[in-house]
């Protein structure tokens, strides 16, 4: 993937799942997906095996978004497309049955692709959720609370109940 630093996309990936990003699950995905396709294989392995030209519709699809990142110097946008593109080859190989078993694990490629900020941007909001749900019960059965942002205080004195 010349567009990033010279590496492949393979090689992207794995430098961007890195400890400092937090995304260090992104490089199991590439061990487990292998094993998920053939699950995916062994319960359909008596299917029968009818080819499907709409698989090229999928797959032209994931080309598109490859031609997109490359132009857009977004490698995200590529490994979007990766599981389209598994699809599509399976849809067109082996035809929609077949392709209906690889959805999950197809999809389950999304896991590798790393998006700065998200872990913090849904955390962030579950935890504004929870707190303000605490403090509404806590309120309800009578304490006397406090509601500081992420921060439940009881009142009076300094025990703090839940912190972001």
């Amino acid at each position: 993937y010349s567009a990033a630093a010279e590496k492949s996309l393979a090689g992207w990936t794995w430098a961007a799942c890195n400890s400092s990003n937090g995304f260090l699950h992104g490089r199991l995905i590439p061990f487990v997906f292998p094993w998920m396709i053939w699950w995916a294989w062994w319960t359909r392995k008596d299917d029968v095996v009818k080819p499907s030209y709409w698989g090229l519709v999928w797959m032209c699809f994931a080309l598109l978004l490859f031609l997109a990142s490359m132009r857009a110097v977004q490698p995200r946008w590529a490994l979007f497309g990766t599981t389209f593109l598994v699809i599509g080859l399976v849809q067109y190989l082996f035809g929609g049955r077949i392709a209906k078993a690889v959805v999950f694990p197809a999809f389950f490629l999304w896991f590798m692709i790393p998006i700065p900020g998200l872990e913090a941007v849904v955390m962030g909001n579950w935890q504004v959720s929870v707190t303000q749900a605490s403090y509404e019960v806590g309120n309800a059965l009578g304490m006397d609370l406090v509601l500081s942002g992420s921060t439940i205080e009881v009142g009076g004195s300094l025990m703090v109940l839940a912190e972001g």
